[in-house]
Formats: structure tokens, sequence, C-alpha cells
């Protein structure tokens, strides 16, 4: 085991150097790996909580159906015919991650040949003739974000993520919890909380408005109390906490699907978050209000439904939120907290449904 985590490292190593290890941090590169357990709703809601990544088998997201018995195959027929012919799309790519715009054609010729370096995050497929041919319903069926197209539009973005191997994702993070769910190919994550990260001198390409790469270290990465790190490949499905930075490594050439969400268990960490800390989008065009009423009102439609679709929504991790907030928040920060109009009315609503069902 220590041999193939020393290999994949070595792998990774060459694609950005930042992650050469010492023969001495094995065993706490060990200890920081997460890795996949089979779906469960409770599960995934039960981490959501407590604002950790879960990486997940078995997430009911699928190819409708396949133009060619090889997925790889099938998916870049997909992605060329999905889209029309005079789309682009912005791709990082090379070594230097240059930023550029190309057809998705040409997007799918390079990444099918063996030597280009490219990257692409934010492709959107909702509404496109992609959309219709996979069903990834479940990566919002749990989505307050979803219900306005305002919300679908600035936040929640669904989008299409393809990389070749050796494709590097720079040190960054996103105002909310985020998901990925990969079709073919494999990539490496590592991820800490940011602000963790900031106080050990780690940067964020987008905070920071950097101009080289954002500065990285693997000792200090090790020592982070936060820290964590796995490998995603076919089949599987990341649940990102937006408090997390991260990097991201292809290995193997990659498409998957990728999008944000706001969902009742995890709404009290992003929420406190988006108050207390920088935000890069929540704060424009009054969209944490937005958000915040749209989540209240939620929480009211569910707490008069039947108990299935409590459990659904995940109602009663709103609660445990809320309990845990109250035990573990210092007093200074809860009374910062509770001056800020938006909390003190989602506390406040959420407070009156945990009366009720009491």
């Amino acid at each position: 085991m220590t041999s193939n985590i020393a290999a994949l490292w070595e792998e990774a190593a060459t694609m950005d150097v930042t992650l050469e290890l010492r023969k001495k941090d094995l065993a706490a590169l060990r200890k920081k790996r997460i890795r996949a357990e089979k779906y469960g709703r409770s599960r995934l809601f039960s981490r959501m909580v407590k604002g950790r990544a879960t990486l997940l088998s078995g997430f009911p997201v699928s190819l409708k159906s396949l133009p060619d018995p090889d997925p790889r195959a099938a998916l870049s027929q997909l992605i060329r015919k999905g889209f029309p012919p005079s789309q682009k799309a912005r791709v990082q790519a090379g070594p230097s991650r240059t930023q550029c715009s190309l057809k998705i054609s040409e997007v799918m010729r390079r990444w099918e040949g063996a030597r280009a370096i490219l990257g692409v995050t934010d492709l959107h497929f909702r509404r496109t003739k992609f959309a219709d041919a996979i069903d990834f319903s479940a990566l919002s069926d749990f989505d307050i974000l979803c219900s306005d197209p305002e919300f679908t539009y600035l936040i929640e973005m669904m989008t299409l993520v393809i990389s070749s191997r050796g494709n590097v994702t720079d040190s960054h993070q996103d105002d909310c919890d985020g998901s990925n769910h990969c079709f073919v190919g494999k990539k490496l994550w590592l991820a800490w909380d940011r602000l963790e990260g900031k106080a050990r001198g780690f940067q964020d390409v987008d905070r920071d408005q950097l101009t080289e790469a954002a500065a990285f270290e693997m000792p200090t990465f090790l020592n982070l109390s936060s820290a964590c790190w796995f490998v995603i490949k076919s089949n599987e499905t990341l649940f990102l906490p937006g408090s997390l930075a991260h990097k991201v490594i292809t290995l193997e050439p990659y498409i998957g699907i990728g999008g944000f969400h706001v969902t009742l268990p995890g709404y009290l960490r992003s929420l406190r978050r988006w108050i207390l800390y920088d935000t890069l989008d929540i704060k424009q065009e009054n969209l944490l209000d937005k958000i915040n009423t749209t989540l209240i009102k939620k929480i009211h439609q569910v707490q008069e439904k039947a108990s299935g679709f409590k459990e659904h929504w995940g109602l009663r991790y709103v609660q445990k939120a809320i309990d845990d907030w109250e035990a573990n928040e210092k007093p200074q920060t809860k009374r910062i907290l509770l001056r800020h109009a938006a909390f003190a009315y989602f506390i406040e609503n959420a407070q009156t449904c945990r009366e009720a069902r009491h």
C-alpha cells in the first residue's frame, strides 16, 4: 500500500513539482486519505452538516445512451454532437496554464490526442443536447438553487469538466458547496480549509489575484488539521464543502460534470462563512439575502410535508446543524452572527420549525 501511494505521488509530482514528497511524509499522507464509500443519502447529509468532503460510489448519475461501447468514445461523440458547432469553451492550455477560447470540436480533438494538456471547467450544458443524453437529476434534487433561474445562471452552473493528463487546476476556493461526478478518467484532489491554509502561507489564485502559481508546499499541507486528499475515478462522485480550498491534478484523461449547490443540511455552515469571511459571487446582486429567503421558504414547505419528503430534503439535519452551532460557536462570534439580519432570520425560522416538530 505504501509503495502504491508513493508511486501515485511520484507521478503527480512530475505534473506539479509542489507535490514532491519526502519518504518520512508517507505515514502522514496515508492518514489524510479519503476513500470512496457506498452512496447513502443519510451518509451524505451527515457529512454536509459536519463540513466534510465525501467521495461516493454508486451515486445515481448516468449516461442515458451509449453511441459507442467504449465510454470514452461515447462521451466524445455526445459532447461533439451536444453543442452548436460554433460554440466555444474557455480552456486552460499547456503547462503554463494559458487561458484561451476553442471550439468544442477542437477541445475534443486535442483531448483525444496524447500530447495536449488542457482543461475545461465551466462549459455550461443545461438546455443542450448533451444534457438530454445524461441523467444528472440526482445532483439537483436536494439543491435549492435550482428553484430560481437567476441562481442557476449565476451560481449553480452545472458544467462539463474536461481535462487531459497533466492538467493542473491551481489552489482556489469556491463560494458554494460543490459536486463533481466522474464519467471517465482519474484525478488527484488535495483539499484543506482555506483559512487554516492562509494562516500558514497558502494562496488562492482567485482571491489573491496572482500572476503566478499559488504558494503551496507538501510539508505544510500535511501539518494542516483540515488537510485531506483523494483520487476520484470513473463512476465516483465528490461532494466538497465550500470552505475547502483545493488543487487538482489530472492523472488520466477525464470527463465529468460539476456544479454548485445549497442544501438544507449544509446551509448554516455556508451562511456563516459568507457573513464572516470573503466571497466572490454571493455578495453580488444581493444574492445572500435572496438565497436566505429561498432556503427559509423551502424549510417551511418541507415542514408541511410527510416524513419521507422531510427525509429526502434533510430537514432533521438543519436541526442538527443548529444544535452543533449553539454548542460549539464562540460567544463573541455568535453575537456577531446574530446581529446580521440574514443569519438571525434563518435561525429564527429554523428554530420555529424545530419547535413545531417537537
